[in-house]
């Protein structure tokens, strides 16, 4: 069993989908900051001859008040349904040294585990300016995990590995992503394409079922007094059969991670504008259809081998093409500061 708890108390303006024109301020106790909270079983049994059959159940949860799962169901427009238990992983595989690992389930998809681990914030779903500008209230159907998956990923071949994934679409329409990673040294190097035609399972996302083609390149260069990330990206939005668009977002990010003692400096900033002209929305809908961008810097402190502190300041930009009739492009801006804890078990 294995698990993570994160908590943090701050003063906040806006939320992880964007902050808007009528957001107020507000001071509360949160989960899920730094690090969604989670638990989790795994494990594997060795069939000997380098295979083996591995399998992983892992559910989110809110420390805050005890829920189950990411959020609860919000209505439209947002249209969230709450978390099924096991949202976050449950899939069971077969691997090989020499022919790498066949899995069947629900996962991460290649797009977000590509995001978490080649930016500087890692998995922050709600401080991250990567991972809030390509997933969390982006432009960007099928969520961060995908039901139903088949995934191929592949051993290491001096540096590169690589993974492949469809999920099925059981009437719904299939998703489809292949990721490439290169990792000589101190530098990375990836790319990742994903097609998602369907709504996922999982839905504390808050995805819609547009049609969505998505590529980003990403790399990092450890110099050993800092760790530096970028991406540069695009997210291609064709809308649905009965409302189709082509709206064409570009994405692009710079991180750095600075070791400071027991602790890390952390700075990141990200941005996902568009040219075309998006759907418009309520004005009190949550900011940026059009542009949308996140600076974030922060002070990661190693307590333990297990536990950590933190404090960080969080700056949201957005712009929305809002309605009603006439349109008009709403600007809304927000700042965040934080402390919280993270412990892994």
């Amino acid at each position: 069993m294995y698990g993570l708890v994160d908590a943090s108390v701050g003063s906040f303006k806006g939320n992880a989908t964007g902050v808007g024109a009528l957001d107020r301020r507000i001071t509360k106790a949160d989960s899920g900051g730094m690090s969604t909270s989670h638990f989790g079983l795994r494990g594997r049994e060795d069939l000997g001859g380098g295979v083996g059959v591995a399998f992983e159940l892992s559910a989110f949860f809110r420390n805050d008040t005890g829920s189950a799962g990411r959020s609860d169901a919000i209505g439209p427009p947002v249209n969230v349904q709450t978390d099924p238990f096991w949202a976050r992983a449950s899939w069971v595989g077969i691997s090989s040294q020499d022919w790498g690992q066949l899995r069947l389930g629900n996962a991460a998809t290649q797009l977000f585990v590509n995001s978490i681990t080649s930016n500087a914030f890692g998995d922050s779903t709600v401080f991250s300016p990567l991972n809030l500008v390509t997933h969390i209230g982006a432009q960007q159907a099928g969520g961060t995990s995908w039901a139903n998956q088949l995934i191929y990923d592949s051993p290491n071949f001096s540096g590169v590995r690589f993974s492949v994934a469809h999920s099925f679409s059981e009437g719904r329409g299939a998703n489809s992503s292949a990721r490439v990673l290169y990792e000589p040294g101190p530098w990375t190097a990836s790319l990742v394409w994903q097609a998602a035609k369907k709504d996922p399972l999982t839905f504390a996302d808050g995805t819609t079922n547009n049609d969505m083609k998505t590529i980003m390149l990403g790399g990092s260069y450890d110099f050993g007094a800092a760790k530096v990330f970028a991406h540069v990206g695009r997210i291609q939005n064709d809308g649905t059969s009965a409302v189709p668009q082509d709206v064409a977002y570009r994405v692009a990010e710079v991180s750095v991670a600075v070791p400071v003692g027991s602790g890390r400096i952390l700075a990141g900033y990200a941005l996902r504008k568009t040219s075309d002209m998006p759907v418009p929305v309520p004005s009190t809908a949550a900011g940026g259809n059009i542009r949308r961008a996140v600076l974030t810097v922060a002070y990661d402190h190693q307590m333990s081998k297990r536990t950590d502190v933190y404090a960080l300041v969080m700056s949201d930009r957005t712009k929305t093409l809002a309605l009603p009739v006439p349109l008009s492009t709403v600007g809304a801006s927000g700042v965040s500061a934080v402390v919280g804890i993270r412990h892994r078990f």
